[in-house]
């Protein structure tokens, strides 16, 4: 361990195998489960309760191919990247029995998403489209408010501290 516990040198101390490709992962606020977006085999949730030996738990299989995920502030709200199925919004207040709340088609390939502060904003690297804006204060109905194109093609966003700038890693 380095400073105030920071590990100096990382290790291995457990892994689930999930059934597709794993392309990034959101923590629970209590810490105990995980989700996975998971390319072909859409959002795994995996018990992490015990470090060593995490289970994949429940999976739910979006449209699309999912890229990208994040939770809302409460934990209670998944927001997945999906490909040409764009953003899936999806309801994992319960981790056992996570459902499909709402869908919003992007117009290109959604392959990051992030969430504003307030948690009523997504924000969506849309590949070829930029990035999209979307309103998400009413899960039920998410909204479109604006495109920003980007001069290469968007695969991921990520927000300032302040909320106030959005970052792009557009290839």
């Amino acid at each position: 361990n380095g400073e105030a516990g920071v590990p100096t040198i990382p290790s291995l101390i457990g892994t689930a195998d999930t059934s597709g490709r794993a392309y990034e992962v959101a923590l629970s606020l209590d810490g105990n489960t995980a989700y996975v977006a998971d390319f072909t085999s859409g959002l795994q949730v995996i018990d992490v309760s015990d470090s060593n030996a995490p289970t994949v738990t429940d999976t739910l299989d979006t449209s699309g191919f999912a890229w990208g995920v994040t939770l809302s502030a409460d934990g209670n709200t998944a927001y997945v990247a999906d490909g040409t199925s764009g953003l899936q919004i999806i309801n994992v207040s319960n981790p056992s029995t996570p459902t499909l709340i709402e869908t919003l088609d992007t117009t290109g390939y959604a392959n990051g998403v992030t969430l504003s502060a307030d948690g009523n904003t997504a924000y969506v690297a849309d590949k070829d489209s930029g990035l999209q804006i979307i309103d998400v204060s009413d899960s039920s109905n998410p909204a479109l408010i604006q495109t920003l194109d980007t001069s290469g093609r968007a695969y991921g966003v990520t927000l300032s501290a302040d909320g106030n700038t959005a970052y792009v890693a557009d290839e």
